[in-house]
């Protein structure tokens, strides 16, 4: 396989062209783990590997990424094209791929480029591009903490298959997998417990409070209880079922147990709000309830739905042991959270409208909610399904 290398900048790194070695390795290291690839490295993949006082950087970029470099418009990168517009590759890199430390983005030094055609064409033009290089952490000290950085990946191509990277960011023994998206281009690195419980809490707030589809569900099982006459102590035994739904699921996805593709999930959550107000709705025309286990089970399994749905914002963490846990509790403890706070507001304003209008006026709310379910509920199911004519 021939290589074409080109290094910009001036190397001030590790001491007696250390840093060139390293570099050197990794990128050897790469291709000794794909020697069945067509190319150099995995499109669109790279690591980040924390070591002494650098993080070391290699990425497959898609040459469509980058502006004003394709001279011939063929989509690839030729070593003429790569020797006329190193100096702009450069500065695209260093502006769309950057380490985040309390706010101000690291030096990228020592940036290598690095053409990658298919073996069987050493010569010909390459649609995928090997970058490489160092962020100083610190001279002569580890540097700041990875609780305190961000990783932040900007550099997508035009093509679908080119919208994503799948990265590998490893500081011994820690490790971490991340896949970034134009609506995920930065992630904590290796975030602290304490940190990753936070963001994760508030994270699971803004799920429940920005999902107009979980609230509805929430406002309908608590319908069917006011419509069953349910005391405050069977109201929070809905709500632990409630709870013990979701935790298994955010639990059971993390872990890689299961797998539901969203195509799936989000039709299901949409016919869980519209079989659960037409329950409501029927109990209240037999005006007969359902024991309270049977209600309990019924919650418990429509909130499995609906953890599934909250999961897929787990998916790309790439966390593993306790890291993973934190991340799961503080999203689970941020989405019950919500719940009773939903709930609270929603007893507030019947207390409200009771005062006001009277009894009679309160007591339509509960199943006007599960009307409103239903009507809200078959919209987004049609929305969701695939193929809906």
């Amino acid at each position: 396989m021939r290589c074409t290398v080109r290094t910009l900048g001036r190397t001030r790194l590790l001491g007696a062209g250390s840093m060139r070695w390293l570099l050197a390795s990794v990128l050897l290291g790469s291709v000794l783990q794909a020697p069945a690839q067509a190319h150099l490295m995995v499109a669109q993949k790279g690591t980040l590997n924390f070591h002494g006082d650098g993080a070391y950087m290699v990425l497959s970029v898609p040459v469509s990424a980058f502006h004003g470099v394709d001279d011939d418009g063929d989509q690839r990168l030729s070593s003429a094209e790569l020797q006329v517009h190193a100096a702009g590759i450069q500065q695209q890199v260093q502006a769309r791929a950057q380490l985040i430390s309390d706010g101000e983005p690291l030096a990228l030094q020592g940036l290598m480029l690095n053409l990658s055609p298919p073996d069987d064409a050493p010569d010909a033009p390459a649609d995928q591009l090997v970058v490489m290089g160092r962020y100083a952490l610190g001279i002569g000290s580890a540097g700041p903490q990875p609780s305190t950085m961000q990783f932040r990946l900007s550099l997508f191509g035009r093509a679908p298959a080119e919208q994503a990277y799948d990265i590998t960011i490893t500081r011994k023994p820690e490790a971490q997998a991340a896949r970034y998206t134009p609506a995920q281009a930065v992630h904590a690195v290796l975030p602290a417990p304490a940190r990753l419980f936070a963001e994760q809490l508030r994270l699971g707030v803004a799920h429940v409070l920005g999902g107009l589809d979980h609230v509805l569900f929430l406002l309908v099982v608590l319908a069917s209880l006011a419509g069953a006459g349910a005391g405050w102590r069977q109201a929070l035994g809905m709500l632990t079922c409630f709870t013990a739904g979701h935790a298994l699921a955010l639990a059971a996805s993390a872990r890689g147990l299961v797998r539901v593709s969203s195509s799936l999930v989000e039709p299901a959550i949409a016919a869980s709000i519209v079989g659960m107000a037409a329950f409501d709705l029927w109990q209240r025309h037999r005006a007969r309830w359902a024991p309270p286990v049977a209600q309990g089970a019924l919650v418990t399994a429509c909130a499995w739905v609906h953890g599934l749905g909250f999961a897929g914002a787990l998916g790309h963490l790439g966390l593993s042991g306790w890291p993973l846990v934190w991340s799961v509790a503080g999203f689970n403890l941020g989405i019950e959270l919500a719940q009773v706070g939903v709930a609270a507001l929603a007893a507030w304003g019947v207390a409200v409208l009771t005062r006001w209008q009277g009894q009679h006026v309160a007591g339509r709310a509960a199943p006007a909610a599960s009307m409103v379910g239903i009507v809200l509920g078959v919209g987004w199911l049609a929305a969701r399904t695939p193929g809906f004519a």
